[in-house]
């Protein structure tokens, strides 16, 4: 249940509404609100849908790559730190990534 919820609610997830400046809330769950709220799917002239960023228009075929589009670029956290050699990431991908090509983890 969201019903608490409403536009400017800081909840702390970072996320900042680009046309207003207000606070986004992102949900009891995390961030899955925050990723349903700010992707639309749409549909190109051939009828191949797509999906969209609604906070600054990025689209992808793949939702996926726009979830993480969204984690990098519009969601404010304090990183993520490596366990293996503490380096701090601005993305659980970014951590990810750079777990699997330095470390092979």
């Amino acid at each position: 249940d969201y019903g608490n919820y409403e536009e400017g609610y800081d909840d702390g997830s970072g996320m900042i509404d680009p046309n207003t400046g207000m606070p986004i809330a992102a949900g009891a769950d995390g961030n899955k609100e925050l990723i349903d709220v700010n992707t639309v799917k749409c549909y190109a002239d051939d009828g191949r849908p797509y999906w969209q960023c609604r906070l600054c228009s990025q689209t992808s075929q793949i939702k996926g790559n726009l979830v993480r589009h969204i984690e990098a670029k519009h969601v404010q956290t304090s990183g993520f730190p490596c366990t293996f050699c503490h380096k701090v990431l601005p993305s659980k991908n970014a951590l990810q990534t750079h777990r699997y090509r330095l470390h092979r983890f």
